[in-house]
């Protein structure tokens, strides 16, 4: 096996590489009460979209379910889902979510999670019925309002 790279039909690396530099970027207001985000990536087709969220002492997000599965890295600090505190999800842990799930995080002592979703979220009321929805738009809308200018992948 030879380790010369394959140069029979390169992929110009602007074609399939998207980079950024989250420590560049600013916090915005998440549609969580408590919660901020930066957007690192999106994409139209797919429906996925890609976040940092910092999570402020305290917060205790809405309950919502997850209309797509999420997938997330704690990198700082640590939540809980309401019912059990004596589940944490500490700096170093990855979790998945199932698509579906439903659940109210609670974050006491705030903490920074990478997060790829894979569908959009809902927010729900006491009876279960649906008050909100973000997805890849929403967070792309309220990026570039800030005076970003993010194209998302299609």
């Amino acid at each position: 096996m030879s380790n010369t790279p394959n140069q029979s039909n390169p992929t110009p690396p602007a074609d399939t590489l998207f980079t950024c530099h989250p420590q560049d970027m600013q916090w915005l207001p998440w549609a969580m009460p408590g919660a901020h985000f930066k957007l690192l990536h999106a994409n139209a087709t797919t429906g996925h979209f890609t976040l940092l969220i910092r999570f402020e002492a305290g917060a205790i997000a809405p309950i919502h379910r997850h209309v797509g599965a999420v997938e997330g890295y704690m990198i700082e600090g640590s939540f809980y889902y309401h019912d059990e505190p004596e589940r944490p999800f500490n700096a170093g842990c990855y979790l998945w979510e199932n698509e579906g799930a439903i659940h109210q995080p609670v974050s006491p002592n705030g903490g920074v999670m990478f997060a790829v979703f894979h569908g959009p979220v809902e927010g729900l009321d006491a009876d279960g019925n649906v008050i909100g929805r973000i997805n890849w738009k929403w967070h792309v809308e309220k990026w570039n309002a800030a005076g970003n200018n993010y194209q998302p992948s299609v």
